[in-house]
């Protein structure tokens, strides 16, 4: 069971798993969502409602837990665990983060790590360090518009990874067995700072797209202006932090022993997606 399956993750996981030919039910939180979904693999499941959870387990071995980004995360997904233990010894195969106890959001994924140990089930935790896809999903108006992307970060190095990588080391996790118990960080290739990040959008852009680095007073309260709740702003101000102080910038090759094959490199990202940092004037013409 693929569960958050109309989110930016777990889609590319249930595109890879059926693929791959694994036998899928996918969960959403609403008929809107899991009417777009593929015939034959929908279900709808809410994390606040403990009732709609128990059908959508029948006959599941494996689930790919993907929680709502909700500041009662840990809660939320105990609901699920609760409902997991009932029906069970189902897999539980968590997305998490990388950071642990060193930030607010890695903290919220660990308080949830913590209470699928204790419940007994088989489970294995995949932890990610930020996404590429971020540039695209929050940074790419600004890019488009403004030829510029904002942070508090400095000079802060991250090893982010493609998260076309992350559902692929999903999959092959739920599609074998002797992963039980096992915690796998995920990163890209790389560490990079956000003007190198800079340079090669650049590169790929065909045209000079800069980095700007803001007080972390000023970056919150241009989120809040863009109407993000305070608690996530401030969550995510705590993330730039751990990347300001170097926090994310491990390297590791968990993703090439989990795949057998190199992580994308940011370079290959852009190249990817070249076409979401294409300035408006130009796509207009």
């Amino acid at each position: 069971m693929i569960t958050g399956a109309s989110g930016n993750v777990g889609s590319e996981v249930l595109k890879q798993a059926a693929a791959a030919g694994l036998k899928i039910r996918a969960t959403f939180q609403s008929p809107v969502k899991a009417s777009k979904a593929p015939t034959g693999v929908e279900a709808v499941m809410d994390y606040a409602k403990p009732e709609t959870i128990r059908p959508a387990l029948k006959d599941v071995e494996k689930v790919f837990l993907v929680g709502p980004p909700a500041r009662n995360l840990p809660a939320l997904e105990g609901n699920f665990v609760k409902e997991v233990c009932a029906a069970g010894r189902t897999h539980v195969v968590k997305l998490s983060a990388l950071g642990g106890r060193a930030s607010l959001f890695p903290s919220g994924h660990r308080d949830s790590e913590e209470n699928i140990e204790a419940s007994g089930l088989p489970y294995t935790f995949l932890r990610p360090n930020g996404f590429m896809q971020n540039f695209v999903n929050y940074s790419g108006d600004t890019i488009r518009t403004q030829n510029a992307f904002y942070g508090c970060q400095g000079e802060g190095a991250v090893s982010l990874i493609d998260l076309r990588d992350v559902a692929t080391a999903a999959v092959k996790v739920l599609a074998a067995t002797g992963h039980e118990g096992k915690s796998y960080a995920l990163t890209g290739p790389e560490a990079l700072n956000n003007r190198q990040v800079a340079e090669k959008l650049s590169r790929v852009a065909g045209r000079k797209i800069s980095y700007v680095d803001l007080p972390p007073a000023d970056l919150k309260k241009g989120m809040l202006s863009a109407g993000v709740p305070e608690w996530f702003a401030d969550a995510l101000l705590d993330l730039q932090r751990l990347y300001r102080e170097g926090g994310a910038s491990l390297v590791t090759n968990d993703f090439e022993r989990l795949s057998g094959r190199k992580p994308i490199s940011f370079d290959q990202f852009a190249r990817d997606y070249a076409t979401a940092f294409q300035s408006e004037a130009k796509a207009a013409g």
